[in-house]
């Protein structure tokens, strides 16, 4: 592995998202703080991180949802207490203006970059209803790849509190983010030193450690742990360090 991007944004890394294609794969980033949200687009060809013009609404609440070649699509919820979905809106990227926005109130599942609802198959590129699944459409070529999660309650989890006390000699609670490469083990958890602490630990198959980092500690715990795309690992640090590494 070899690190290629690190950068300290002033607010919290609130959201990650990723379009674009696999020859030339973009992210967008989304910090907040109080009184504003701001977002970027991060080039993972060059390197470049740029801010996008057209800042969303404060008012709005958007959630990521799908990347396309050349923007992002996103839940909007509602505000309250109890924020279900109630559109849909698409932005192109990197100028970040809206391209459609729908009404929406709930989903089935995501395909394709189609949409199936139970008002119609919505075709997120273009933002049309229609009547069928389109099988020859296809999908974004990126790969994204969010670890298997298990909680403490779990028999899995258990099986690694055991694995993580005899072969590092910690004691692991609350629960485990866990991805496996072809040669690569990738575990997020959490250990009680002085404070809570989450770890990032990348092993080989024989349990040998490569990389160790803490993520975050205290009241910081708990809000990102990691994502592996185009054979990149994607991690933040303290809620506002975003790091990458190639060649995982």
């Amino acid at each position: 592995m070899r690190k290629i991007f690190n950068h300290r944004f002033t607010d919290t890394i609130w959201s990650l998202g990723y379009w674009g294609t696999v020859s030339e794969p973009q992210v967008w980033i989304e910090t907040r703080n109080a009184d504003q949200i701001q977002t970027f687009t991060l080039d993972l060809q060059r390197l470049s991180l740029d801010p996008i013009p057209h800042l969303p609404d404060r008012n709005k609440s958007l959630q990521w949802l799908a990347g396309l070649v050349d923007g992002g699509v996103f839940l909007r919820l509602r505000q309250g207490k109890n924020p279900g979905i109630e559109g849909l809106e698409a932005y192109d990227f990197p100028s970040g203006k809206l391209r459609y926005s729908l009404p929406l109130k709930q989903w089935s599942k995501l395909e394709n970059q189609q949409l199936i609802t139970n008002q119609g198959i919505i075709d997120l590129t273009s933002g049309k209803v229609q009547t069928s699944f389109d099988s020859g459409k296809k999908a974004s070529d990126l790969s994204v790849v969010s670890p298997l999660h298990f909680e403490e309650s779990q028999a899995e989890f258990q099986a690694f509190a055991t694995l993580f006390d005899r072969k590092f000699k910690e004691k692991i609670g609350k629960g485990m983010d866990y991805w496996e490469g072809s040669n690569k083990l990738i575990f997020s958890y959490y250990i009680y030193d002085n404070a809570w602490k989450n770890q990032l630990r990348i092993c080989d198959f024989d349990f040998n450690t490569l990389f160790l980092e803490t993520l975050v500690e205290g009241e910081l715990m708990g809000y990102h742990t990691f994502q592996c795309v185009q054979n990149t690992l994607f991690f933040i640090k303290d809620k506002r360090e975003l790091f990458i590494y190639a060649d995982l």
